[in-house]
């Protein structure tokens, strides 16, 4: 009776319900191994919840203990998959003393024990014809590796290489029946035991294609990296439903064989995709101190003639060059790993170190080799007129591109790790009244080193290399030598002024490049990153670089907006070797990362 007259004065306002009590509490966890806290300490505070929720009051102690009674058995769980597994963890709540900012403190004790290690990995099959399946299967192949800490990671990673290569050899269906871990107390060992049902032995059967629309079919079956009859080869299904999806045509691609269709041990084969939009438009600003704003825009048809030409159309407005740009690729060029593209261009660029008006076409053969490797080989034709401190002069010019390229990068815009290796030559012959002849050598490298799983903080350098052959630096147009300072390669100084200077202090350019950067990147939250590089290099006059000849160096901290088509990058830079025709500073805008 007396409960319910203060609940009817307390809705009357006229009684005051009492406030619960909200008790805060520190965590303190210890442990007799603290080189084991280190290693897990962050994954054990993951999953307890007296770490997670310590900025939720409890309304008692006793609630506060039952929240740390539910850590323990998570806590042991964690130590377990880290192969300790006889751990002790006692977890105490108790209230401080007043005064105090937390009423109570909850304290961790943990003694992971001893380290288990693995004894024993076999793989136990249904039938003898399955066992054969698994011949010469090593545990280096599985990355299982028996003497080992006994991580439940690493266990389960290797029941996946189990049907991983299982379905190399013509087992899709292969999987882990049953999974029997003994752990020994005794020796501290643990033994993994599977029973491994490999399904029948599977031939690719006949292959149909579901979701086309625009497309030709014969664009999904060039990218077939199989024939019907042939051994089922999981790899070769993956190896296809990259290249496809690396032809911008499709929105998904899924590839799966219908085992209920099964005859014969051929397995009939489904791909099924979503065409996207054959049709885009894009663009991109970017803007530097010394060689102002600039605007480029494209149009692009993925699917020009239904076969997947890609054809595209790119202008370009800037304070120093305008230009157009239209180009045709036509993949799987006479081999599925071939494309053959043709572009044809305009431009007029103006520069301290020269004016040039130019226009040309270049046809390019492209050939993937496998992995990160791939080559070109081409042929160009430019017809150009160049001003520069020399006077006037025209210029046509026949070249034979080549390049070989080593890329293991993983992103194009924001690369994380993986470098790229690109080498060039281009060799250049003078027509129709030039005698220009010389050849253009270059190496450009990049690397990228991060320094946690996730890539937010990430170590990249970069070098460049370049010789010109056969041809004095007077004789090679303005417009084909070396230059260096700007966004690409030494920042800090104006675009092309680092070098040779004529005595008005524009760049002539050089017959030799050597340039490096060295930049630290931190993602410091979800959208936005910090940037501090360090750049250096020169130009010369002479074919091969002169080492008598200082360096320029500049360096300077950056701002990185990260956006879902890439970042937007400011960098603001400094010339560490000030010229007195240098600027104090330069400052670049652009997106994607520098290198």
């Amino acid at each position: 009776m007396r409960l319910f007259l203060l609940t009817c004065l307390t809705l009357l306002g006229l009684h005051a319900a009492p406030a619960l009590a909200e008790i805060r509490y520190a965590t303190d966890f210890k442990a007799l191994d603290t080189e084991a806290l280190a290693t897990i300490g962050d994954t054990i505070r993951q999953v307890a919840e007296v770490e997670l929720r310590k900025d939720q009051p409890v309304e008692s102690l006793d609630l506060l203990r039952r929240r740390a009674e539910g850590d323990e058995d998570r806590i042991r769980e964690v130590l377990r998959a880290e192969g300790y597994y006889d751990p002790r963890v006692a977890l105490t709540v108790a209230a401080n003393e007043a005064p105090a900012e937390q009423a109570a403190t909850v304290t961790l004790t943990l003694d992971p024990g001893p380290i288990y290690r693995l004894k024993r990995f076999t793989l136990v099959f249904k039938t003898q014809e399955q066992e054969k399946a698994a011949e010469g299967l090593t545990y280096k192949e599985l990355g299982v590796s028996l003497g080992t800490r006994a991580r439940s990671e690493g266990i389960v990673a290797g029941e996946r290489a189990v049907t991983r290569r299982l379905g190399w050899r013509g087992y899709p269906f292969a999987r882990i029946a049953e999974r029997e871990v003994v752990v020994d107390h005794a020796d501290r060992s643990v033994a993994v035991d599977l029973d491994v049902d490999a399904g029948p032995l599977t031939h690719f059967g006949q292959t149909r294609i579901d979701g086309l629309e625009d497309v030709d079919a014969s664009v999904v079956h060039r990218e077939q990296r199989w024939k019907a009859g042939d051994l089922y080869d999981t790899r070769k299904v993956t190896e296809m439903r990259q290249a496809l999806a690396g032809l911008d045509l499709f929105l998904s691609v899924v590839i799966a064989p219908q085992r209920d269709e099964m005859t014969a041990n051929k397995v009939p084969v489904t791909i099924t995709v979503a065409e996207s939009k054959s049709r885009s438009i894009g663009g991109g600003v970017r803007y530097s101190t010394s060689q102002g704003a600039g605007v480029r825009a494209f149009w692009r048809h993925r699917n020009l003639f239904g076969y997947g030409e890609d054809f595209r159309l790119d202008g370009d407005v800037a304070e120093q060059l305008i230009g157009l740009k239209a180009s045709l690729g036509r993949p799987a060029f006479l081999n599925p790993q071939q494309r053959l593209d043709f572009s044809l261009y305009a431009q007029q660029e103006n520069v301290d170190a020269y004016d040039a008006t130019r226009a040309g076409g270049v046809t390019t053969l492209t050939r993937q080799f496998g992995g990160p490797y791939s080559g070109s080989v081409g042929v160009s034709l430019e017809q150009s007129r160049i001003e520069d401190s020399s006077g006037t002069n025209n210029f046509t010019l026949l070249g034979l591109p080549t390049s070989f390229e080593r890329n293991t990068t993983n992103d194009l815009l924001n690369p994380t790790k993986g470098g790229k290796l690109s080498l060039s030559a281009t060799p250049y012959t003078g027509v129709v009244g030039s005698d220009s002849n010389f050849l253009v050598l270059r190496l450009d490298d990049t690397m990228h080193l991060p320094f946690d799983a996730a890539g937010k903080y990430v170590l990249a350098g970069r070098i460049a290399i370049g010789s010109i052959l056969g041809a004095t630096r007077t004789d090679i147009p303005a417009d084909k030598r070396f230059y260096a300072g700007g966004g690409d390669t030494v920042r800090g100084y104006a675009y092309q002024s680092v070098g040779p200077l004529d005595g008005s202090n524009n760049p002539v350019g050089g017959s030799s490049l050597i340039a490096g950067s060295i930049e630290m990147r931190a993602r410091v939250m979800e959208d936005i990153g910090l940037v501090a590089f360090l750049d250096g290099g020169n130009v010369f006059r002479s074919e091969l670089p002169d080492f008598g000849v200082d360096p320029l160096f500049g360096a300077g901290f950056g701002l990185r907006y990260y956006t879902p088509i890439g970042p937007l990058r400011f960098d603001l830079a400094f010339p560490l070797d000030r010229r007195p025709s240098d600027d104090a500073f330069q400052i670049y805008l652009s997106l994607g990362q520098a290198f």
